[in-house]
């Protein structure tokens, strides 16, 4: 078995993705490296740093009044 990772921002690059697809040898397994807003919240789990409510109804009213709604 061979790895190949393709950056796929290119349209050339898509379009070869798209090429193995069509074939009988390729599987394409597509994994997406998280923005550095996700891997922030990630970490923050993982240190306990969580916001917790008492109920669903304090979470939306809180998450309400912060949306300005």
């Amino acid at each position: 078995m061979t790895t190949v990772i393709i950056d796929t921002k290119s349209e050339e690059a898509k379009r070869m993705v798209e090429l193995l697809k069509t074939t009988k040898y390729a599987k394409i397994i597509d994994n997406q490296i998280p923005n550095k807003e996700t891997m922030k919240a990630i970490e923050d789990s993982k240190n306990g740093k969580l916001k917790s409510y008492n109920s669903v109804s304090e979470m939306m009213s809180i998450l309400k009044s912060k949306a300005g709604v």
